[in-house]
């Protein structure tokens, strides 16, 4: 595992993960976070994001289900891991909108603060998840996270299509 990826929520020192090409994109990052960031690849998921970021909206609108379930019973413990499998959605999207890969999640702030496409009081939001993330109301911010980067990255594609910049 590359340090720039060990972060007590993801990877932890000396974790490792093996390269597949089984798995049709984007499902390897139900099971390794950041996993196409990580292992170089052909086609780099940052470069055609048309495709790429509405997959990983659909993988966070079926994790977002599963969260609703969870929370309706109370079940914090199930919830941790999507919401932290969510959290890595919504990185892997803010990274990949900027046309960027995921770089390193040891300093996250310092990256997302970098970055020109992001919703407003990014940073601030996401620390509040970091902190708690198997609360309701970081289900709920990462939920007005996800509508936001949804909104941008509609938004930058529109703008591409009309050949002006985004930023």
């Amino acid at each position: 595992m590359p340090t720039e990826f060990v972060h007590p929520l993801f990877f932890r020192e000396g974790d490792t993960i093996e390269k597949t090409s089984d798995v049709p994109f984007p499902y390897r990052m139900k099971t390794v976070y950041f996993y196409y960031d990580i292992v170089s690849s052909t086609t780099p998921p940052w470069e055609q994001i048309e495709q790429s970021i509405p997959a990983v909206l659909e993988l966070w609108n079926d994790e977002k289900e599963q969260l609703e379930a969870c929370f309706t019973k109370r079940d914090r413990a199930a919830a941790r891991e999507l919401m932290i499998r969510g959290l890595s959605y919504l990185i892997v999207c803010l990274f990949w909108m900027n046309g960027r890969r995921t770089q390193n999640v040891r300093t996250w702030e310092k990256e997302i603060e970098a970055l020109a496409l992001k919703p407003i009081n990014c940073v601030e939001r996401l620390q509040f998840i970091f902190s708690r993330c198997d609360v309701y109301h970081s289900f709920i911010q990462l939920s007005e996270l996800f509508e936001e980067v949804t909104k941008l990255f509609y938004k930058q594609l529109a703008m591409m299509k009309k050949g002006m910049s985004p930023r």
